[in-house]
Order: C-alpha cells, then structure tokens, then sequence
C-alpha cells in the first residue's frame, strides 16, 4: 500500500497504484512502498512486475515499453506512472 499521505494527481496514477497493491496483495506481500522507492523495495520482483506490466496494458490500453523505453529504465514507482502518463499523452496527440 501506497505509504505517502499526499493525494494522489491524476486517474492514471490512482489506476497504477491500485493495480500494483492488487497484484501485491495477490502475492500476500504487500509492502508499504512510497513512489520514489525503487520497483523492487515496492514489492514488485520481475514475475510481479510482468504481471503488473500485462494488467496496465489491459486497464489503461497501452503499451509505454513498445518503443524507444525499456522497462529496465524504470527504477521507481514514480518512473514507471510518468510513463504511463506520457504514453497516454503521446497517443492522444497522435504521435
């Protein structure tokens, strides 16, 4: 469970964040994580994290690691909900 008390910024965040706490909890190791913790301290190993990755995809419709960014450049909880953002932005813009 997300540990910061600030609310969260915009409906992708809150799409992310409930989705990395499903697949946590699904795991039953939830760990309270904050978003500039690194994936890992979150919770999240590589097997979660390609989960959590195909449940974005299906939730959010799209795809950030298609192109020029690799997953392996997301270290955080914060880089991985930027990508998503900017994904989304960079669609709707039709680039």
């Amino acid at each position: 469970m997300l540990k910061d008390t600030h609310a969260t910024d915009s409906p992708v965040q809150r799409t992310i964040l409930r989705e990395i706490d499903s697949v946590l909890l699904n795991d039953e190791g939830a760990a309270e994580y904050k978003l500039d913790d690194p994936l890992l301290t979150a919770g999240l190993n590589s097997l979660l994290l390609a989960q959590l990755l195909l449940q974005l995809e299906a939730e959010l419709g799209t795809d950030p690691f298609t192109g020029d960014r690799s997953i392996t450049d997301v270290r955080t909880v914060r880089e991985l909900i930027d990508a998503y953002e900017e994904s989304i932005r960079t669609a709707g813009a039709g680039v």
